[in-house]
């Protein structure tokens, strides 16, 4: 199998779900060979991970930087976990550069950069992935499972209830998803899960 070659901009929390399986499970296929973002300190940190991983250094750019990655490293894919309301134009280069493109959830955060997106997909060619975290957690493959056999029958109606707990819900609050400019508000930056969930399952 060719070894594909993965940069990744936006080194916040959800960074590592990324970075651990390219270094790990799939370290034959995949090489990560640059980190972009704002902080040189969270990408000061992700480089120690990484050699703790047994993986070398790679070379790190700050957003600024992006195409300047993108031209040095060669990347077939590029993995975007920054802020919901950068995805766009990250995305968005990246398809102008060649590249393919893994998006944290959500795609983005309007109309307007949806459209964009679907843009650049139709004249680059490329592709773009979305990824839904939490459809991974054991419980929720479970359910899928037992849907997919046919445990509980056949599903006609489904309804979703989400309560966000005072620790979990409250600390996006703290963070740059309080602001409707920066995530489209909580319930773009949460109803994505629950729409995914149920038409996954």
């Amino acid at each position: 199998m060719t070894e594909k070659r993965y940069v990744l901009v936006g080194t916040g929390a959800r960074a590592v779900n990324f970075i651990r399986p390219l270094v790990g499970r799939f370290r034959d296929q995949a090489a990560l060979t640059g980190l972009c973002d704002l902080s040189p300190t969270r990408i000061t940190y992700y480089n120690a991970m990484l050699g703790k991983m047994g993986h070398p250094v790679v070379p790190a750019y700050r957003a600024g930087q992006f195409e300047q990655m993108l031209d040095e490293q060669r990347p077939d894919v590029v993995i975007v976990t920054t802020k919901d309301s950068t995805h766009a134009d990250y995305i968005v280069r990246a398809l102008r550069h060649g590249c393919d493109v893994i998006a944290e959830k959500p795609l983005t955060i309007d109309a307007e950069k949806c459209r964009a997106i679907f843009e650049a997909v139709a004249q680059t060619v490329r592709k773009v992935q979305v990824a839904f975290n939490v459809r991974w957690s054991t419980h929720r493959t479970k359910v899928r499972a037992r849907i997919a056999v046919g445990t509980i029958g056949r599903v006609v109606s489904v309804h979703v209830d989400y309560l966000l707990n005072t620790d979990h819900g409250a600390d996006y609050y703290r963070r740059w998803h309080a602001s409707m400019a920066d995530s489209g508000g909580l319930l773009l930056h949460k109803s994505t899960h629950h729409f995914d969930l149920v038409n996954w399952w």
